[in-house]
């Protein structure tokens, strides 16, 4: 068996090797994602300010006052290399280009440029192009539209140095991994040679290396549950289409069909035992699950069910946190700069006491927007890091929600909203209520934000048992394609990057609930409602 290990050793190396350059270029891709949406979001904020400047100057049409204005306006956006672009609506003509300081005469005609022609249908516009009339490299182009004007407005940005240069030190990284993988495998074999001489014992181990960190359970040759454990118990609500009642049920769901039909179909004969595998993969509540079937002698049988999603979420691109938060802090600032520069150089001469107070609250507006995400960094990294203690104590989450619910009353009515509260009267817990709070308050934020006008929104613990309480918070909004459901826990990730800086949130409310699901021992998944909408389903140590 040795000669085997040695003449394998080199191909397991090479596989580890080809997974770590795979999850680097995803890492990539994914990193090159995030940084468009940020860019984009940043250009749309410079689109508005050069409308608002407009309307404090009170003027409809450019001239050269407004053309000084705005090489003033883009000077602190000097070293970010930003372009400021003014394009006539009817004709495509450029009127204005903060790059071209001796005039615009000479460059084409901008009518049939994508993010020109979207911003006229929709208002606003996107494109990245490497080809530009000015410079011939990569660029961002964000093109705004206001039709009480004549002209487009459109900023663009280099592409270059967006991404980080650390991905030397991350190849190193994966092959010090693959290479300690690789001794690991062969220590293993080390192992089990070491732990007896006999086929037995090598199978004994190597049948409860292949069950460990997986939902097990076993039953009677009379599909009777014999054993179960919390994952099993976990992953098999996430499989089912309705709330099982019962552990049992499982067998009838569609999902496990394959699997029972290994099973009635029999891997033994004449009482002799022969074990037997059926391996299945299901795909469920926007994660991957393999399934897998073993027969026993007695007619009995086991049934696995593994979550193979987390492997992907292993070692999660952490180095990208630092960058996202500095993305999402650099649009409130800049827009805090631009607004206080703009009070300072028209105040009081050029903007009457309305305007400024107009631009004093849209600050203050963007001053509470930064002190929400200190906040919730400060709390998700208190949770992530181990920082933060837990003080439990018994907590009624009926009366906890009660009075939540109470808090956020105006802003249901003002969408419209149901709220079905079908916790039972005094659902006491071991837990700490301010996380207890937090978990309720941010989930129903998010729905409140996202789900739609006019939807209705089911809080309800559909099963407990001696260790868990197993709740489900759904919706009947408009739901989340099946591709975000996997992200929607992921630090800053929203569903609709187009849209999301006219939200409000810190990107931060579901990682939050996730984490202190995580420290109250249960865990938290989200899928689309049968009936329409979005469902989290979780679960809650006693």
């Amino acid at each position: 068996m040795s000669k085997f290990i040695a003449r394998f050793f080199l191909p397991v190396v090479l596989l580890l090797l080809l997974l770590a350059f795979s999850f680097l270029y995803y890492n990539y891709e994914k990193e090159k994602e995030v940084v468009l949406h940020h860019q984009q979001e940043f250009l749309c904020n410079v689109n508005d300010g050069v409308y608002d400047l407009l309307e404090i100057m009170g003027k409809r049409e450019l001239d050269d006052s407004c053309k000084q204005y705005f090489q003033r306006y883009i000077q602190r956006y000097k070293g970010d290399g930003l372009r400021l672009t003014i394009v006539d609506a009817g004709n495509g003509n450029l009127l204005f280009d903060s790059s071209l300081p001796n005039g615009v005469d000479e460059v084409p005609n901008h009518k049939e440029r994508p993010e020109i022609l979207q911003a006229l249908a929709e208002g606003v516009g996107y494109d990245m192009r490497r080809v530009s009339s000015v410079h011939n490299e990569e660029y961002f182009y964000v093109a705004a539209y206001d039709p009480s004007y004549d002209f487009v407005v459109r900023s663009s940005m280099p592409y270059r140095n967006a991404l980080p240069n650390d991905s030397v030190a991350e190849i190193v990284l994966f092959l010090v991994a693959g290479v300690i993988i690789a001794l690991l495998l062969y220590l293993l074999y080390r192992i089990i040679k070491l732990a007896g001489s006999s086929d037995f014992a090598t199978q004994k181990l190597l049948k409860h290396l292949r069950i460990a960190q997986e939902g097990i359970a076993i039953f009677d040759s009379k599909h009777r549950l014999v054993f179960a454990n919390s994952l099993f118990s976990e992953y098999a609500d996430l499989l089912s289409r309705n709330h099982l009642s019962k552990i049992e049920d499982v067998l009838s769901q569609p999902e496990m069909q394959k699997v029972k039909r290994f099973i009635d179909n029999g891997g033994y004969r004449n009482n002799t035992v022969r074990e037997a595998f059926v391996l299945d993969k299901v795909e469920a509540a926007g994660r991957v699950f393999a399934l897998r079937g073993v027969l026993f002698g007695d007619g009995g049988f086991e049934i696995s069910i593994n979550d193979v999603t987390d492997t992907e979420e292993q070692g999660r691109i952490k180095n990208q946190l630092t960058q996202n938060v500095a993305h999402e802090f650099k649009t409130p600032v800049c827009s805090i700069q631009g607004y206080l520069e703009t009070i300072i150089q028209n105040y009081p001469g050029n903007m009457s006491d309305e305007q400024l107070m107009h631009f004093l609250q849209r600050c203050y507006s963007q001053s509470n927007r930064l002190n929400n995400l200190v906040q919730d960094i400060s709390q998700l990294n208190a949770m992530t890091n181990g920082v933060q203690r837990l003080n439990k104590e018994a907590v009624d989450l009926s009366q906890l929600l009660q009075g939540m619910l109470s808090e956020v009353n105006n802003k249901i009515v003002e969408q419209g909203m149901e709220v079905k509260n079908l916790l039972p009267s005094s659902l006491v817990i071991y837990a700490d209520p301010s996380m207890m709070y937090s978990i309720f308050r941010n989930l129903v934020d998010n729905a409140i934000t996202y789900a739609g006008f006019g939807t209705e929104i089911t809080i309800s613990c559909f099963r407990r048992d001696d260790e868990f309480c197993y709740f489900s918070f759904s919706d009947n909004g408009a739901g989340v394609p099946e591709e975000h459901l996997p992200r929607l826990f992921e630090r800053f990730y929203r569903v609709d990057k187009g849209r999301s800086r006219k939200f409000g949130g810190t990107g931060l409310g579901l990682a939050i609930v996730k984490n202190a699901v995580l420290l109250h021992g249960g865990t938290i998944s989200a899928r689309n409602a049968q009936g329409g909408g979005l469902e989290f389903v979780f679960k809650l140590a006693v």
